[in-house]
């Protein structure tokens, strides 16, 4: 069968659809699928396989996604061919879906969008008022996806946010999967030595994309209130994006650049290596919907402190794999 699969984003860019877009083609090409990947972005990127058609785009400030008018005549005749599409992003995937391909479209709905497009829209248009753009969503996320045959939402709360923004269409929960071998077998595993601490240091690790909707100055609070109580503690942030030089900067002027770490973008494959030095995961993240860092913690053994909210909460089981907490002011702290 040939499967297109259409991004608004992809390879480089580190996040977790650009993740599941790539475990996906994976999967189906040892299933003997043929996957074609339609995205946007500069023609000609190091290192892209020959799979994939880009369509040039100009870049959505530092959010890591492009936007552009339409496809090259080469990728609508390309995506004309295809048996099935399978789209992982609303805008800029599922309309050009609708409009050049003639296959049946599955939408994985990997975003809160409900959260998500005032961040990024006021990113590029910041005199736009956040009530407006709520109510624009409410319009354009039933509609773009009433030309989808099924959507597939990871868990079964963001179901019921799409339900509740008015989205008509099929849905169906399948959970995200993931790659367990770099996780239970690490090559080469980190030990806390790596990043100049003691064995008698708690570490907690983050991975993820350092930007606002992640809510890192809550996750800074949190660990920096709690450190005042355990001063074993020690937070390493994995992961870069617009909110990296805010947040070194407040460490920095906190004097614990000693106590958190920050150890920038690294590939996927050795997010295992880094997980192994670790002895917990947190995150103070509300705007999930069923997060590859938590499921990808969890496989290598670590219990997750985080928030009880969409998303985390289908993921980690309370007393079992986890603990979750409220949006009180020093909840993940404790």
């Amino acid at each position: 069968m040939k499967i297109g699969m259409v991004t608004a984003c992809y390879k480089p860019v580190i996040n977790g659809v650009t993740r599941m877009v790539d475990l996906y083609q994976q999967w189906l090409r040892q299933a003997g699928h043929e996957v074609t990947i339609f995205t946007l972005g500069e023609p000609d990127v190091v290192g892209d396989e020959s799979n994939v058609i880009r369509s040039p785009a100009w870049a959505v400030g530092d959010t890591g996604y492009y936007a552009a008018a339409r496809y090259t005549t080469e990728a609508q005749k390309r995506l004309q061919e295809m048996d099935i599409i399978h789209c992982h992003h609303l805008i800029m995937s599922v309309e050009f879906a609708h409009r050049y391909g003639r296959a049946p479209i599955i939408y994985t709905n990997h975003t809160r969008y409900d959260l998500y497009t005032a961040v990024y829209t006021r990113a590029v248009l910041p005199f736009l008022p956040e009530n407006l753009i709520e109510k624009a969503m409410h319009t354009m996320w039933p509609k773009l996806t009433d030309v989808c045959d099924v959507i597939i939402s990871p868990s079964a709360s963001v179901k019921q946010v799409m339900r509740k923004f008015g989205v008509r269409r099929p849905i169906r929960v399948i959970e995200n999967g993931v790659d367990l071998r770099p996780l239970l077998n690490p090559t080469h595993p980190r030990c806390k030595q790596t990043f100049g601490l003691q064995t008698e240091h708690v570490l907690a690790v983050y991975v993820g994309r350092l930007s606002p909707e992640k809510n890192l100055p809550t996750l800074l609070d949190e660990f920096m209130q709690a450190y005042q109580q355990r001063p074993e503690l020690r937070l390493l942030l994995i992961g870069d994006g617009p909110l990296t030089n805010k947040l070194k900067q407040r460490v920095q002027t906190a004097g614990l650049d000693k106590a958190i770490l920050f150890a920038g973008a690294i590939p996927y494959d050795e997010v295992g290596n880094y997980l192994a030095a670790a002895d917990l995961f947190v995150t103070a993240s509300v705007s999930e919907v069923h997060p590859l860092t938590v499921i990808e913690a969890m496989a290598a053994g670590l219990p997750i402190a985080g928030r009880e909210a969409p998303g985390v909460s289908d993921s980690v089981t309370a007393a079992h794999s986890g603990l979750l907490v409220g949006e009180e002011r020093g909840a993940l702290a404790q």
